[in-house]
């Protein structure tokens, strides 16, 4: 279980302060959902399909080039008993093409109360994106790799406040289990203490913790709990004309394990740089990253001072120094209906080498009335 020792390094060496904004804009991948009190008894069937390709044309020792490309599908049932209670279940399916066999078939199920900006969420969670963590927390490919997320979260979303507390409980053991219980928990919190018609000031704070441990396991290896935070301001201004918006992002992150084994490091830091422009043609965007000994189990690989590599293994290159550049392009070809595009070469500083990545993702989600209201 966790140690009370968690309760240490919750701001640590994240002290600083600059200039920042919540990184990549994804809004339009987001699945978040607030319940509508007026579908109160209602029954009603939800289809939500993700298709993807992101081709990672990576060939140094850090992060594994390869290519996903394939369809996600979530068909639900889902039941208002009240104007603010919903229950739903249906199917979750991954198939990739090229591959005969599904890559993952899941049940579907959670209960959610929702009392006015808060949602309290039993079950499968509003996961992945949802959660709104920069990538070098929390890597995007999880939007296919990890979609699925099931546990306990509290959010909350308003004009001005946006907060998102989870634990995903990834693996149970029983009785003899010879393996470790594991759970990803965290928060996500971004407050606006600005906000006028052309300019908005705000400071997020994020925090993570991946624990593997329980006391009735076979497993006695040593519990391990690595602690991921991130701290900054964000800058947003407003613009007319073809230059739309103009943001500064930048972060600092800390990494501490919280046990007596440190297979590579205790502890480490990352600095994240980002600027964008948000243009009429599409947005633009800058990102610079410099870390020392930085680690996190659900961060983007290219941010990671251990490789995580099919060929390499764990090489280690304790202090990354790389630029990211990126061109996106969100279109709404109907409503809930959307077609992303992103072209991202870096530039590794440290290796002198220069290595990219492009995706394309089409989603959809579309919600039909069945029958008549259940009740009065």
């Amino acid at each position: 279980m966790l140690n009370r020792k968690l309760e240490i390094l919750l701001i640590g060496s994240l002290l600083l302060s600059f200039e920042i904004k919540a990184q990549l804009n994804n809004t339009s991948l987001e699945t978040f959902q607030p319940i509508d009190s007026t579908k109160s008894k209602q029954l009603s069937f939800q289809f939500e399909s993700f298709s993807y390709i992101k081709n990672n044309e990576y060939f140094l020792k850090v992060a594994d080039g390869f290519t996903l490309f394939g369809n996600i599908i979530a068909p639900k049932i889902i039941f208002q008993p009240a104007p603010n209670v919903q229950v739903e279940g249906g199917i979750f399916a991954r198939k990739d093409f090229g591959n005969n066999a599904f890559m993952s078939i899941q049940p579907i199920f959670s209960m959610k109360i929702q009392r006015d900006s808060s949602q309290f969420i039993f079950g499968n969670l509003e996961g992945h994106l949802n959660h709104r963590l920069v990538e070098p927390m929390f890597n995007f490919e999880r939007v296919i790799l990890n979609r699925q997320e099931t546990g306990l979260q509290y959010i909350k979303r308003k004009k001005n406040t946006f907060f998102d507390g989870w634990i995903d409980w990834q693996k149970m053991i029983y009785n003899g289990s010879d393996f470790k219980e594991e759970f990803f928990a965290g928060l996500s919190w971004n407050k606006k203490i600005v906000s006028k018609s052309n300019f908005h000031l705000s400071i997020p704070y994020q925090l993570t913790f991946q624990h593997r441990g329980g006391q009735i396991t076979k497993d006695t290896g040593q519990v391990i709990t690595n602690i991921n935070t991130a701290i900054g301001l964000e800058t947003e201004w407003q613009m007319k004309g073809f230059l739309q918006k103009i943001r500064l992002q930048n972060y600092l992150l800390g990494y501490q394990q919280n046990s007596n084994y440190n297979q590579y490091f205790k502890n480490g830091f990352g600095v994240y740089l980002n600027l964008t422009a948000e243009t009429k043609v599409m947005n633009l965007m800058v990102s610079y990253w410099k870390s020392s000994g930085y680690l996190s189990d659900a961060g983007g690989d290219l941010f990671q001072s251990v490789g995580r590599t099919f060929r390499h293994g764990n090489y280690i290159e304790k202090e990354r120094n790389i630029l990211i550049i990126r061109a996106m392009k969100d279109w709404k070809i109907i409503d809930n209906f959307y077609l992303t595009f992103r072209f991202e070469p870096y530039f590794d500083l440290n290796n002198k080498a220069f290595e990219h990545s492009e995706s394309l993702f089409l989603s959809y989600r579309q919600g039909f009335r069945l029958g008549k209201n259940s009740g009065k």
